[in-house]
């Protein structure tokens, strides 16, 4: 079975995301050919343009693609309508490119098997619910704590019916330094004591517009400074250009950290969720209980531990986890060994091997409307 994957596999900042997505494919070469007999060409692009001209010169018996979240919607929508009605019997995954659990491509629905997406609603069918911005955390943040979001949205017309082929895929977490970090037992010099009670380092983005994520996450810092009057706290919000706490001071934190604090962004998962995992740390965070992504290290009370939207609940469960470390550290071990056998366990292929056993979708459209 030939597969043309199409995306930018480059680690450069603007586009790690990106290559974060499309990377286990690479990581997972071998083992796609041998237990899938699945073998596949990688092309670097992520204009419906570019994509588009890719495609059409490479026949394959199955398409992956990955744009950028920039490009229009319309063009997406005529792209995938030209390959669905070109390849009729091939089997094409959009990779979504969107840290939301919306998307402004959901007009593609229609000519691809799967719509995937990294953090996507578990029942899909509040997708066709109204959403203030697009989310169900936007629309929240509106009508529960009042909060103006200015207009800001992702979001698109999901065509009815078409809601099913949304699908949560894996997440940003399988990439090399993850895996490295989680699977390498540390020597004896490396090991630090867990001398930090509580990390949260996180970003408000810009200073002079700040955006609704950058009032959440202050909300969370409040939420953590009553904590500094009994415990050891490496907390801080700040602004892109007054940033004091670099990467390398971030990193040291989470190893030295009991609890990590993982406030939402413009999404609800965030790299940090995984980091903390993979520096032993207490992963708190707001409910993900309505998000479906694979490896799966949101199992309420097992794997993480979920606070209200709001912060209100944040104090009180740091304080009883820091008074508790054998409950923490019996979540901090599942959560360890939930994403480690996700790699054990094949997971990426298990993955794919879903996607490609799955009913084709060609068989339900009506090619002339296509045109």
């Amino acid at each position: 079975m030939k597969a043309i994957l199409v995306g930018d596999s480059r680690f450069t900042k603007p586009n790690y995301i990106g290559a974060s997505q499309i990377y286990p494919f690479f990581d997972n070469r071998k083992k796609l050919a041998k237990e899938l007999d699945l073998t596949f060409q990688h092309f670097s692009a992520t204009t419906f343009s570019n994509i588009e001209t890719i495609c059409l010169n490479h026949s394959a018996d199955v398409f992956f693609i990955r744009p950028d979240w920039q490009e229009s919607p319309i063009e997406a929508e005529r792209v995938m309508a030209n390959l669905r009605k070109t390849y009729p019997n091939a089997k094409i995954f959009f990779i979504d490119p969107f840290d939301q659990t919306s998307s402004t491509f959901f007009g593609i629905l229609p000519y691809v098997d799967r719509f995937l997406k990294y953090q996507a609603l578990k029942d899909v069918t509040q997708y066709q619910q109204p959403m203030i911005g697009g989310t169900q955390l936007t629309d929240y943040l509106v009508r529960q704590l009042g909060y103006d979001i200015q207009g800001w949205q992702v979001t698109s017309p999901i065509p009815s019916g078409y809601e099913h082929r949304i699908e949560g895929a894996w997440f940003l977490s399988l990439i090399p330094e993850f895996k490295r970090s989680l699977l390498h037992k540390p020597w004896p010099w490396e090991r630090q004591n867990k001398e930090v009670d509580i990390v949260c380092h996180v970003s408000y983005g810009p200073k002079a517009h700040i955006e609704w994520y950058g009032e959440l996450r202050k909300l969370a810092i409040e939420a953590l400074k009553p904590l500094e009057k009994h415990y050891k706290l490496a907390i801080s919000g700040e602004f892109l250009e007054e940033r004091t706490v670099s990467r390398q001071q971030y990193l040291r934190d989470m190893k030295r950290g009991r609890i990590a604090v993982s406030p939402f962004g413009w999404g609800e998962l965030s790299f940090r969720d995984y980091e903390a995992v993979c520096n032993n740390c207490l992963l708190i965070k707001p409910s993900v209980d309505h998000i479906a992504t694979e490896p799966n290290i949101f199992i309420p009370g097992e794997t993480y531990v979920p606070v209200q939207w709001d912060y209100a609940d944040l104090e009180e469960k740091c304080h009883y986890y820091l008074t508790h470390p054998e409950v923490a550290d019996r979540i901090v071990q599942n959560a360890r060994n939930a994403y480690i056998n996700y790699f054990r366990d094949n997971g990426f292929v298990k993955k794919i091997a879903s996607l490609l056993e799955s009913p084709s979708k060609a068989s339900s459209l009506n090619l002339a409307q296509m045109m």
